[in-house]
């Protein structure tokens, strides 16, 4: 907590940073506006005034950077899409053909599994993000772009065989 004095307790900061906060860590440090990157040193409002936006004192992390996790959850969140969209079309050959298309029901069936493994992943990505992000920036981009490339390539591979069935 805050003294008065201008000491801080470290092992006791504010839930919320007070005003007082922001004003004492500006009297002696060089920050951007994170809107205009109006440089901030010595500014007493609790918004900038060169754009007017609130400005906040926080704690951040170098770690937290989301474009890898994203790039992740946006290949299964995609593929998922897709397994939806085409298999409500496929319930209509499905019904018109009694389900005696071995073709359409193969892509059906192809469709709901990887729509299932879609949200499994999906659950285990959002519940070990923690655990994601503690791992290097160059090895969260390598596990993404693995992954969306495997589910874009497992996709192709029921496309395929989905073909090679049908002819």
């Amino acid at each position: 907590m805050n003294d008065g004095i201008g000491s801080v307790n470290p092992d006791r900061l504010p839930r919320h940073p007070t005003p007082e906060l922001l004003r004492e860590y500006l009297d002696t440090h060089d920050a951007p506006c994170p809107i205009c990157g109006y440089n901030l040193r010595g500014v007493v409002l609790v918004n900038c005034p060169e754009c007017d936006a609130p400005i906040e004192l926080t704690v951040g992390s170098s770690q937290l950077q989301l474009g890898a996790w994203l790039t992740a959850i946006l290949a299964f969140a995609m593929a998922l899409g897709f397994d939806l969209i085409i298999g409500m079309l496929l319930v209509i050959p499905v019904v018109i053909t009694g389900g005696e298309d071995d073709a359409v029901l193969f892509l059906a069936g192809s469709l709901t599994a990887l729509g299932l493994g879609c949200i499994g992943m999906l659950w285990v990505l959002i519940a070990n993000r923690s655990a994601w992000m503690k791992k290097a920036r160059r090895t969260q981009w390598k596990i993404a772009w693995t992954i969306f490339m495997s589910v874009f390539l497992i996709h192709l591979l029921v496309g395929v065989g989905f073909v090679l069935i049908a002819i």
